[in-house]
């Protein structure tokens, strides 16, 4: 916590307030801090310390996003923003704002992102599209630079940075903080790392079943990075009753625990461009459970890696494998479960995409940020800004589609909403604005804003495409790490044998003590597992049970109720063994079996890093571990010897010893120990680790982890460089 020494306040999304003779100073700044000031009321600071950690690496959030501040000050209050850093730091920071404001700078993927079908001369030249948006509002022939919008401010060699005549700033070694200092005074000691508000449990009562449509929209939010009462824009699209994450806005993954939406039933993200109110939750999202798709073109992809590898210190290449990358080729199809997606370049300050959805008979499009402006389209036609081709396809935007979601803002890098206003009554019937505050939304003009919340969803209504219920099916058991490596005749069988069902809230599924008959994985809504009428966990879409009695022939173990309407996906016994033949699931599932009779679920409460996994990401876990009883002096790992496995250790004492000198105290039940990047590079072990008292672990082979790393690149980014997490 911060010193409670005033003036000093917390904000609610994450940073410190220190206010000094020089003006307020903020310390770190995720996403949206900027809507805390404007909602309290407060001065929006020009001073800002970037910290050292400007990544948070287990939530996915960037705790150093000065765009909006940047843009906020400068365009509405016509003053630069400073950056208080070290000169990384502001080396780091320059290669993210110029990406940012103007975009690749000549990192573009050219004709190789582009279906034959696009004319030479109707596709976008970015450099100088991007570059007619960049001019100084207020001296229209001055070029826009990083440093027109912002200064930095270094700390010297002592650590020590100075703001003003009276204010200084002194960072303190290590994690201690910084120590903040008016008119030669203590003012505030601040925290090193950013502490972000507690992340939302999902409610201990769901709020209902949520049965995804087979097409349509959740709108997450609608409008901007400036307005304090809307969350920014970002929506999921519904395909074949599968979600794609379209510009996921800051806390989506929890706004959607919170709805009852599991992650599962979202695999996919689709990236219009990175600006930051578009891709600040798409990280997020990348390091939730399972692997995600991420949809944009190569061009937006090299500037999305190039912005995070600079923020986190990680690798590209290293972020690059931490989702599955589906290019878009601007003109092509690409389908996605049954349907299919369309992609154009939008006119924005740098590359955009936008994008049409085609399901069952039925359509959508999304505008993306851009400027869809005839007018002045034509003017940039005449200064040579966009060719005619380019022009006539910016300007035939496809308002035919079903629904339409078109962005509305402030021009010039937006739509002017008298355009929209004076759109045909038709077209505004299905048309929904995004990027715009209710406030801003004249009356009387056919113009609507789309509505946010899960309660709101539009399903829009389809006749399912041939193969729609094969492909949803086969999504369902896809999502399974257990079948994922399935054959295509091991699919075909899976077909033929697998049924859906529906289930009302509050009917039994399976009885305790009775024969197990089949196995279950939830597609949607939630189930309860109880045993002798106490609840022991909650399972959800993606989860599967019911496989203990089938593998070891005995009886049910527990009852599972519907907590919610369920629909559940159901094999029947002989038919889910005889699709187990030939493969290694039966023996992971005897483990997994073996395990749910531990109590390491109830051990993965006492971690800090595994209470946070969901119950798919645990149940995948338990499926890997292997029980090891220790004796005291009994070596899990040994400096020098090859990297095997990694514990989690449930009764005694281990003590881990050999990195830099440093002694630490042994770890008791719940700590999770290994070398993990030495597990994850196969290298050898740097220090060693030993029991010291009798007691037990569960073994995590080397092979196992790495597998359930690349499945949940989230977690494999928590526990990236350490030995122990408690």
């Amino acid at each position: 916590m911060v010193a409670t020494q005033e003036p000093v306040l917390e904000l609610p999304r994450g940073g410190v307030v220190v206010t000094t003779s020089a003006g307020p100073i903020q310390f770190g700044c995720p996403p949206e801090t900027i809507k805390d000031h404007m909602a309290l009321g407060l001065t929006v600071p020009t001073h800002y310390v970037v910290p050292r950690e400007r990544f948070d690496r287990s939530r996915g959030v960037n705790v150093s996003e000065v765009e909006f501040p940047a843009y906020f000050n400068f365009f509405v209050l016509k003053r630069t923003v400073n950056l208080i850093t070290d000169e990384d730091g502001e080396a780091r920071l320059r290669r993210i704002l110029t990406e940012t404001l103007f975009g690749p700078q000549g990192r573009y993927a050219g004709d190789a992102e582009f279906d034959a079908s696009i004319a030479p001369a109707a596709r976008p030249d970015h450099a100088t599209e991007c570059g007619q948006f960049r001019k100084n509002p207020f001296k229209p022939t001055e070029r826009l630079e990083v440093d027109t919008l912002i200064s930095f401010t270094r700390f010297d060699a002592a650590g020590v940075a100075r703001v003003g005549d009276d204010v200084t700033i002194e960072r303190l070694p290590g994690d201690q903080g910084y120590v903040v200092k008016d008119g030669g005074a203590e003012r505030a000691r601040v925290p090193a790392r950013v502490r972000l508000p507690e992340k939302e449990r999902p409610s201990t009562e769901a709020p209902g079943a949520f049965h995804p449509p087979a097409f349509g929209v959740t709108v997450l939010g609608s409008s901007h990075g400036f307005d304090p009462k809307g969350k920014t824009t970002g929506f999921i699209v519904w395909i074949n009753h599968r979600g794609l994450l379209v510009d996921p806005p800051m806390g989506s993954t929890d706004l959607l625990a919170q709805s009852g939406i599991a992650p599962k039933l979202i695999d996919g993200v689709i990236l219009t461009h990175c600006h930051a109110d578009h891709d600040s939750g798409t990280f997020q999202k990348i390091l939730e459970e399972g692997r995600v798709v991420l949809y944009t073109s190569p061009t937006i992809l090299g500037s999305f890696l190039r912005k995070y590898a600079a923020l986190s210190g990680l690798d590209e290449d290293f972020l690059r494998r931490l989702f599955i990358y589906r290019p878009v080729k601007i003109g092509s199809s690409v389908r996605v479960h049954g349907g299919e997606l369309r992609f154009f370049y939008t006119l924005h300050s740098i590359p955009t995409v936008g994008f049409e959805a085609y399901y069952g008979g039925k359509s959508l499009v999304f505008s993306a940020d851009t400027l869809y402006d005839p007018a002045r389209i034509e003017d940039m036609v005449k200064a040579g800004t966009l060719t005619r081709e380019r022009a006539d396809a910016l300007i035939r935007f496809p308002w035919h589609h079903t629904v339409v979601l078109h962005e509305a803002g402030v021009p010039p890098l937006h739509t002017p909403v008298p355009v929209l206003a004076a759109l045909p009554p038709d077209v505004k019937k299905r048309l929904y604005l995004l990027h715009i505050a209710q406030k801003d939304l004249p009356a009387d003009q056919g113009l609507k804003v789309a509505p946010a919340g899960v309660e709101n969803t539009l399903r829009i209504p389809v006749d399912p495409p041939r193969h729609a219920e094969a492909i949803a099916l086969l999504d369902v058991f896809v999502g399974l790490d257990l079948f994922r490596g399935f054959s295509l005749a091991r699919a075909r069988e899976l077909l033929q044998v697998a049924r859906t069902r529906e289930y009302p809230a509050g009917q039994r599924i399976i009885a305790q003590d009775s024969p197990g008959d089949a196995f279950y994985v939830i597609v949607s809504g939630v189930a309860s597992v109880k045993r002798d009428g106490a609840e022991l966990k909650r399972y959800q879409a993606g989860d599967f049970f019911g496989e203990t009695a089938l593998i070891l022939g005995q009886p049910r173990n527990a009852d599972v109720f519907a907590h919610t309407d369920c629909v559940l996906a159901e094999i029947e016994r002989y038919d889910f063994l005889y699709l187990l033949r030939g493969t290694d699931i039966a023996e992971r599932l005897v483990r997994l079996a073996n395990m749910r009779e531990e109590r390491s679920w109830e051990l993965f409460a006492r971690n800090s890093a595994l209470q946070e996994l969901t119950s798919a990401q645990k149940t995948q876990l338990q499926s890997f571990l292997e029980v090891v009883e220790l004796k005291p002096g009994d070596a899990l790992w040994t400096a020098g010897a090859p990297a095997e496995a990694a514990f989690l250790v449930d009764q005694g004492r281990v003590a881990v010893d050999g990195y830099g000198g440093v002694a630490l105290e042994p770890f008791g039940p719940g700590a999770f120990l290994g070398e993990v990047d030495a597990l994850v590079e196969g290298r050898a072990c740097a220090g060693s680790a030993r029991a010291v008292e009798a007691g037990r672990a569960f073994r995590i082979k080397r092979s196992d982890l790495v597998r359930w790393f690349e499945e949940n690149p989230g977690v494999r980014l928590a526990f990236l460089g350490t030995k122990a997490v408690e």
